[in-house]
């Protein structure tokens, strides 16, 4: 029953590309001629309504409103003019559009004909954007990367290909077919570097049609949807014949008179280009690799099998180099991304290659590594430390983000297409604790799960789920469902976590001991706290680079040091430094550590000890020493939660701006306190975590003296 569902959910997931006819299936791939843009408008407002519509908020769907993007407040659809109709009438004698040859007249607002009417120009867009004298907005520009691009194209093929796996039904490989020929037919002429915009700027960011991480993966997804309906094309001489008949139709210059021909353009045409292009596919590492081996693989599998795994000889060792992994900051975005990009690699040569997981795990031995950092650093099964760009502010992250879970089978469209496709992160824990005996991943398979085996492990190629299953619930019921997460110090990645409790009274103390690195923030010993369900000393998390991108002052503010719970010296943001743990000591009722990065400051010394004391089952405190020589002043930050907070000891005045970047005001100050001084917080459960009437406080008090 549970197959029966999948596949009529994929089925139906595919339904609107199979209604297309095979002109309009090929008609859905477009030319690199009109500038595409990675947002409308990075900063923006509806031009109807004038209200804020940011980065990517604007609605767009593709399928039912083709050609148009939606504002999320009033509705209103952009561009006002058919765009559709303009944008046919340019086509040129090889099928791309040349704004040169589009019939102009058609520019103006369909639901305002008359030129005589004031809104007769309003919200029309020729491709280059609409313009009111004053502001632009990238309607059309963004649509074709959101709406046609991703959703049309990119969606279409998945869909078809999820299709055809769960229904052998060849209609869907040969529509599948004719799309990925005919991106083959322009891939190569796409250049997001000089045909794109991103925060309303040429950037200089390579990529295709997307920016250079999303045209990574997408050329990566193109290969597995290749590979997917491969199968389904041999003798469809109906194919041929289209292909074809549009070849001579639009002057191509590819031959399409065979079967051979068009699996030669669809793999000249996308992956060899890419392959030859690979700076147009460079992302975070190792996730370009991982295209390049994929794509290998699925050209040549068994010529390519030594090359493919010479790119795991290269990439592993790397990949793996920083505590298990590549060192990326930003804990539950960047650093998880890559790994889990991993994982799925490694489930689809999994699939290949019976025996592959355990043979890669004894290759590379570090990658038992790799899987664990993930679960060693989650905090009370609800928190990663937000080091970098990572998370929101006290905000939690309830799963395990090693690996990407498709939690049970699919009951939507939109989710159907990657779980029919995708390797099952259950299955890859699983092969994970089979090779190394480590309860753990299965406790968190178990857990992401929903804690249940109901539904396990959620892969439509499972020969024998009740099995999967069986297994899963007899290691449960052996080793029992909870983590039981031990202090830790990652001394390469340079985080510390202290902890102690159980359950709802679990509490996790947290160090941060180096400064910047790949997504990394200028904060050397920053401090954060975890207890009572709630994250006590938040960092801002994820840069809102909505306001003019990554240089804006507000993103800037979330990298400097003095967005972090750590010492400023001379009102200076930090340099790039690694840390170095100096004391660690992990008793039954004290955890500490002492770390030391003095090099952030050129400093004669830099080092923070902490300590977490257990006074009881719910009580307890940290002790922080922060010791600093160096500079002339000393600016120590203890950025509390969201609420209330009463201080004691202290006689506020108003103080001037703190200045140098940090967007601090309407600061208090007491120049002449004397140590012993305490601020109370009345934690405000901004997110709705705690249960209904419950109240945390936490008290900070300082002893420093001669400051």
């Amino acid at each position: 029953d549970w197959a029966r569902q999948a596949r009529d959910t994929v089925v139906a997931a595919a339904e609107p590309w199979r209604r297309m006819s095979d002109d309009e299936i090929w008609g859905l791939m477009f030319g690199p001629t009109i500038t595409r843009s990675w947002m409308v408008w990075s900063n923006g407002f509806c031009p109807a309504c004038r209200q804020s519509v940011p980065m990517y908020n604007w609605i767009v769907d593709a399928v039912n409103l083709p050609w148009k993007v939606r504002c999320p407040h009033c509705s209103e659809v952009f561009p006002k003019n058919d765009f559709n109709r303009f944008y046919l009438s340019g086509l040129d004698e090889h099928g791309i559009f040349d704004s040169a040859r589009a019939d102009r007249s058609l520019l103006y607002n369909a639901e305002h004909p008359e030129p005589s009417d004031p809104l007769h120009m309003f919200g029309v867009d020729d491709g280059e954007g609409y313009f009111d004298g004053e502001n632009r907005w990238r309607f059309v520009g963004a649509y074709l990367i959101y709406g046609q691009w991703k959703q049309l194209i990119l969606g279409g093929l998945k869909n078809l290909a999820a299709a055809y796996l769960a229904t052998g039904d060849r209609t869907y490989a040969h529509k599948a077919a004719i799309l990925l020929d005919r991106i083959a037919d322009v891939y190569p002429s796409f250049d997001f570097v000089s045909q794109a915009l991103v925060y309303e700027q040429r950037l200089g960011s390579n990529g295709y049609v997307s920016i250079w991480h999303d045209a990574c993966e997408e050329t990566r997804e193109l290969a597995l949807v290749y590979d997917a309906i491969f199968p389904g094309l041999d003798g469809d001489e109906e194919l041929v014949s289209f292909l074809s008949a549009k070849a001579r139709q639009y002057g191509l210059s590819a031959p399409k008179a065979s079967g051979a021909d068009i699996l030669r353009n669809i793999e000249n045409g996308i992956f060899r280009d890419a392959l030859r292009n690979q700076h147009k596919i460079s992302s975070n590492y190792p996730r370009t690799p991982i295209a390049v081996a994929t794509m290998m693989a699925v050209l040549d599998w068994e010529g390519a099998r030594e090359e493919v795994y010479k790119v795991f000889d290269e990439m592993l060792p790397r990949a793996t180099a920083v505590d298990g992994v590549t060192g990326e900051k930003g804990l539950q975005n960047y650093s998880a991304f890559v790994i889990q990009g991993l994982a799925e690699m490694l489930g689809y040569f999994g699939r290949a290659m019976p025996g592959f997981i355990p043979d890669i795990l004894r290759r590379y031995p570090r990658l038992r590594e790799t899987y664990r950092f993930h679960i060693d650093t989650w905090c009370l099964g609800a928190y990663y430390p937000p080091s970098g760009d990572s998370g929101w502010l006290v905000a939690r992250a309830p799963v395990y983000v090693g690996v990407v879970f498709d939690k049970g089978y699919p009951s939507s469209p939109g989710t159907a297409a990657s779980w029919i496709m995708r390797p099952s992160a259950y299955e890859f824990l699983w092969q994970l604790y089979e090779a190394t005996g480590d309860a753990d991943y299965v406790r968190i398979l178990y857990s992401a799960n929903g804690g249940r085996t109901e539904g396990l492990p959620n892969d439509f190629f499972c020969a024998d789920p009740q099995g999967f299953q069986d297994r899963v619930a007899q290691v449960i019921a052996q080793h029992g469902a909870e983590l039981h997460l031990p202090s830790v110090n990652k001394q390469q990645w340079c985080l510390a976590i202290l902890r102690s409790g159980r359950g709802e009274n679990e509490r996790a103390v947290w160090l941060d001991y180096d400064a910047g690195g790949g997504h990394g923030h200028l904060d050397a010993m920053n401090l954060g706290l975890f207890a009572h369900g709630l994250d006590l000393l938040p960092d801002f998390g994820y840069p809102p680079v909505q306001f003019g991108g990554w240089g804006s002052p507000r993103a800037v503010w979330y990298h400097i040091t003095a967005s972090h719970n750590t010492v400023l010296i001379d009102r200076a943001s930090q340099q790039v430094a690694q840390g170095a743990t100096r004391l660690w000591g992990d008793g039954e009722c004290v955890q500490f550590i002492e770390a030391a990065a003095p090099a952030a400051y050129s400093a004669q010394q830099y080092s923070r000890t902490v300590a977490l004391v257990d006074v009881s089952e719910t009580d307890f405190y940290a002790a922080d020493i922060f010791r600093v020589v160096g500079g002339s002043e000393h600016t120590k930050f203890v950025q509390g939660p969201p609420g209330k907070v009463a201080v004691e000891g202290l006689s506020l005045a108003p103080a001037g701006d703190f200045g140098h970047g940090a967007l601090l005001r309407d600061l208090r100050l007491d120049s002449t306190a004397r140590p012993g001084w305490s601020a109370d917080f009345a934690v405000e459960d901004i997110r709705g975590y705690l249960p209904a009437g419950r109240q945390v406080r936490m008290r900070y008090t300082d002893m420093t003296n001669q400051a």
